[in-house]
């Protein structure tokens, strides 16, 4: 969730008193009417899709990387998004980045040079349904329908090492990477090697919860987005990498703690912790040992 909305509906939940109990429940009745306006942030200050960003956040270009932009037709709708490829792409692992829930791609562009250079690995980079250039209305069937959509358009349609390709997903792109990795895990064609996690949650009501403590009938406002990773998990058989933060500001660690617990069938599991790591930016603490730890999980899993 982004802090913004969040602290907004935190604020007006605590501004109603015993005898608001009108506007309490006007106030319950507009979460889960426009759920998924509050949940999926498309567009952060006015800026929709990439090539509204500032030049160097439009595009791979702008870094010379080396890309093949990706158009995916499907349900209705089209996604875009970019194949961010290695010299030798067919050599290389593929990673498969979900992104959170706020922005667009560009704002990205940090990170994957990063990882690019770090982990010598191609990047994958999809934006859902309603976020970026991709058409449509976010919302958590179809977004889960994009995943399916995506991770079958890299083993179709890219010319890369089909035996070495990982998820990667950060807060919900971290409960989209579980729904993906447990539809396609005993796949024979799209054959997932591992899954990254990091700074993702239980559930959506859980992360209400959270915020809003004892929340009447919290379980029902997000009743159709409920992302309800804490089921999933426990079916996961794929090895896994926690990338948790100890000052998370929008998820607590407590979530990937259980989330740790629960993924019991899970063949290989680490955790990488950042004591002092934020939501969204804890690759930042010290990149030499965040992608190190990256890069030994993906060398545990290829040997």
């Amino acid at each position: 969730m982004q802090l913004k909305i969040s602290a907004n509906f935190v604020e007006l939940y605590l501004n109603q008193t015993p005898c608001g109990i009108g506007p309490l429940a006007a106030l319950l009745f507009g979460v889960k009417m426009f759920q998924e306006s509050i949940l999926y942030v498309p567009t952060v200050d006015g800026q929709q899709t990439s090539k509204q960003n500032p030049p160097n956040y439009r595009s791979p270009a702008a870094r010379n990387l080396k890309f093949s932009p990706i158009s995916i037709k499907h349900d209705s709708i089209e996604l875009k998004g970019w194949f961010i490829q290695q010299e030798q792409s067919a050599q290389a692992p593929t990673l498969i980045f979900f992104h959170e829930n706020a922005g667009n791609l560009g704002y990205r562009l940090d990170y994957f040079e990063k990882y690019y250079y770090n982990l010598k690995c191609n990047i994958v980079a999809v934006a859902y349904r309603g976020y970026d250039e991709s058409s449509g209305n976010p919302n958590q069937i179809g977004i889960q329908k994009d995943a399916i959509a995506i991770v079958r358009y890299v083993f179709t349609n890219l010319e890369i090492d089909k035996n070495n390709v990982f998820i990667h997903g950060r807060s919900l792109g971290g409960a989209v990477s579980i729904y993906a990795a447990n539809y396609f895990q005993d796949s024979k064609k799209e054959k997932i090697r591992a899954i990254i996690l990091e700074n993702t949650f239980t559930s959506i009501n859980d992360v209400v919860n959270d915020l809003v403590p004892n929340l009447p009938i919290s379980h029902l406002l997000f009743s159709k987005n409920q992302w309800r990773s804490c089921d999933t998990i426990k079916n996961i058989k794929l090895p896994i990498l926690f990338i948790s933060s100890g000052q998370d500001e929008l998820v607590s660690y407590n979530h990937m703690k259980r989330l740790i617990e629960l993924s019991e069938n899970s063949e290989l599991k680490r955790e990488y912790h950042i004591a002092d790591g934020d939501h969204n930016g804890n690759w930042m603490k010290d990149e030499g040992a965040y992608f190190q730890n990256i890069q030994s999980f993906f060398q545990s899993i290829t040997n």
